[in-house]
């Protein structure tokens, strides 16, 4: 086990206290259980944690959680279709738990379950407002790239916004 300073550990708890809610976002847009969005949230913070000592604070802080959540969101999705694969379709019809009392949030989430995993963290991105310079960095994607997937997918969401 390493050494981790009280002064680490008390600068990694306030970032932590300051950043929850984009990680609670990704958690969201990622799961639709609680139960998984508990454990998804964990396993952020776990990475977080375990990156802390070694973020050099070349970006900011918000870019460097986005990019570990995502990440870890992305790859907890790939082992679980590797892990699922094999399992029969009534796994699939486990109504997921609603918590959000706002059906406008409620049919954006819909939606947002619907794109690939591509799609999702540039849509979670550009409703934080982040620019295509810093989701760019964020993703690792061109800034055309981003602009072109950008234009696409406002529009696949007003489709699925209006089916929904």
């Amino acid at each position: 086990m390493r050494n981790i300073t009280s002064t680490a550990e008390s600068e990694f708890v306030t970032m932590l206290a300051a950043h929850q809610g984009l990680v609670h976002k990704v958690c969201k847009v990622y799961t639709r259980v609680q139960a998984e969005r508990d454990d998804l949230f964990q396993d952020i913070v776990l990475q977080l944690w375990r990156a802390w000592p070694a973020f050099q604070r070349e970006s900011k802080v918000s870019t460097w959680v986005y990019r570990i959540a995502l990440n870890v969101a992305i790859s907890g999705i790939r082992r679980k279709q590797i892990a699922t694969q094999t399992l029969g379709e009534q796994q699939y019809q486990i109504p997921a738990q609603q918590t959000d009392k706002s059906d406008a949030a409620d049919r954006l989430y819909e939606a947002l379950h619907q794109l690939s995993a591509v799609e999702k963290p540039l849509v979670l991105l550009m409703l934080e407002d982040y620019s295509y310079e810093e989701i760019a960095q964020i993703t690792g994607l061109t800034i055309n790239h981003i602009r072109v997937k950008m234009h696409r997918l406002r529009e696949k969401l007003r489709t699925l916004l209006q089916t929904n």
